[in-house]
């Protein structure tokens, strides 16, 4: 594998052993506004003036697994995501519930390489060196579709986007003869039938994840070649891609590696990770579309533990204009209106290794 991808792959090494594959039988009893996560327990509360009141705290009876959290969508009310190894190195996908159910099923492939929603089903992917399986599911974790993708070169499915009846795929293909890479755009029906692929350019470049916005796909460049340290060269660039126009242009960033991408449609905003091994301070850019302007979120009180030891970046989500970022200890709400954040405490819980937050507003 070309080196310049061991960035992408990073973001994956989270991923703890999981235990059994079973269904939570210790469901909520009373009403919360959040819960979370962590590798032991699902801990509900009330969010009242900025400051959280426990409800109940559940045993989780699932094997203590972790949750993929930068591939973690919403459907009619319910979370899907896939879950780490478990001790037979088995891969499972998961739905969770609003009543903190967690359903479990084998995933197909054994990985959820990327995944998405529509609305009516769930597909994920499995990359294996000569071959590409696009999996379709319904809400139930039901296989309704499977199909392979071979080509010369092995692919990379960075991120995977539903966007009326077509799937945009962005791939990374690495030809096995020299190792030249090529950033591609994958469109397929939902059936998994190819109708087109774009070459992106900037072949040097790794292209890692895409939102979509007012019939515009933006995507990050994660970094840039290698630099003479044998790191991956620094990039702070996201490619806007017009899907009418098939036209390219490009937003600079103040900080480079940048990796997740989000949007905040209302608001206008993309929300953007950067990578934290080369921007400390688990820093994320808000980039405002509309005036392009950009305001930062740093998490400094994290810097000297990511020194001693490598953390996670925080679980982001969205809701009711917010912005939310949960690591172990601490969970910050941000106003994106104001730019203001506000600290939530949660280091008198003991969390462990936390990888999901349910809204429940």
């Amino acid at each position: 594998m070309n080196k310049r991808r061991i960035l992408g792959l990073a973001s994956l090494l989270f991923l703890i052993a999981l235990g059994g594959c079973q269904k939570t039988t210790a469901l909520k009893t009373e009403e919360y506004d959040l819960a979370i996560i962590d590798s032991k327990n699902i801990t509900t509360f009330l969010e009242k003036d900025d400051k959280l009141e426990k409800v109940e705290q559940l045993k989780r009876a699932d094997g203590n697994l972790n949750f993929w959290r930068n591939n973690f969508w919403e459907m009619n009310n319910h979370y899907y995501t896939k879950t780490s190894e478990n001790p037979k190195l088995d891969v499972s996908l998961a739905k969770i519930g609003r009543d903190l159910a967690i359903d479990l099923v084998k995933a197909e492939g054994n990985d959820a390489y990327t995944s998405n929603v529509d609305g009516e089903f769930f597909y994920t992917t499995a990359c294996f060196s000569d071959r590409t399986e696009f999996y379709k599911y319904d809400k139930n974790l039901k296989l309704q579709l499977k199909k392979e993708l071979r080509k010369k070169e092995s692919i990379l499915t960075n991120q995977l986007i539903p966007l009326g009846e077509y799937l945009y795929v962005l791939c990374g293909y690495t030809n096995p003869d020299d190792g030249s890479s090529k950033n591609m755009l994958v469109k397929m029906t939902k059936e998994f039938e190819v109708i087109e692929e774009t070459d992106l350019g900037d072949e040097t470049s790794a292209y890692m994840r895409m939102v979509h916005f007012q019939n515009k796909l933006y995507i990050t460049e994660a970094n840039a070649g290698m630099g003479a340290t044998g790191e991956p060269g620094e990039a702070n660039r996201v490619l806007v891609y017009d899907l009418a126009t098939k036209n390219k242009a490009y937003l600079t960033l103040t900080y480079p590696y940048p990796m997740e991408i989000y949007v905040d449609e209302p608001n206008k905003n993309l929300i953007i990770r950067h990578y934290e091994l080369y921007v400390k301070s688990y820093t994320w850019t808000v980039y405002n579309l509309k005036d392009q302007s950009e305001s930062f979120i740093h998490f400094p009180e994290y810097e000297k533990l990511e020194q001693e030891k490598h953390i996670n970046p925080p679980f982001f989500t969205q809701d009711s204009g917010y912005y939310y970022f949960m690591f172990d200890d601490q969970l910050t709400k941000y106003d994106p209106k104001t730019n203001t954040p506000i600290k939530l405490d949660l280091s008198g819980y003991d969390f462990e290794d936390t990888s999901a937050l349910i809204m429940n507003k």
